[in-house]
């Protein structure tokens, strides 16, 4: 896949939700987090914007634990295993999500400076199939 390649036009400070869809779960005390994109020129940009450093700048709780960044090209997606994040697993996890299924959802709010030309795409929803 090609790069995103940010031209001169502006970009608009928005909930990271705008344009992509997540869902995160636990596997082992690991979290995973899947990202994607409802369309080729959405997900270049997610490709490129959300690197490990960018994640663990928006979920300070990663900032020093381990992560693994795994790219989908077919599914428009990126894929991150945040190593450790529930100690020694779900059954004998204290925190406040020991499943760690908000944590997609929390990514979404995160605000992030969007391309202006991306957010005015159609709005579809994320479960559909890519089409284009």
């Amino acid at each position: 896949p090609q790069p995103y390649r940010p031209g001169a036009g502006r970009t608009v400070r928005l909930p990271l939700g705008t344009l992509v869809g997540a869902r995160s779960g636990e596997r082992c005390g690991d979290a995973t987090v899947g990202v994607w994109a409802r369309d080729e020129r959405s997900h270049r940009w997610l490709r490129d914007y959300l690197d490990v450093p960018r994640l663990r700048s928006l979920l300070p709780e990663t900032a020093r634990l381990p992560v693994s960044r795994y790219e989908l090209p077919n599914l428009r997606a990126v894929n991150f295993v945040v190593h450790g994040l529930l100690g020694d697993g779900v059954t004998v996890s204290a925190g406040a999500d020991p499943q760690a299924r908000t944590l997609g959802e929390r990514l979404r709010g995160c605000l992030a400076d969007i391309p202006d030309h991306l957010v005015d795409l159609p709005q579809r929803p994320y479960a559909s199939m890519p089409d284009d």
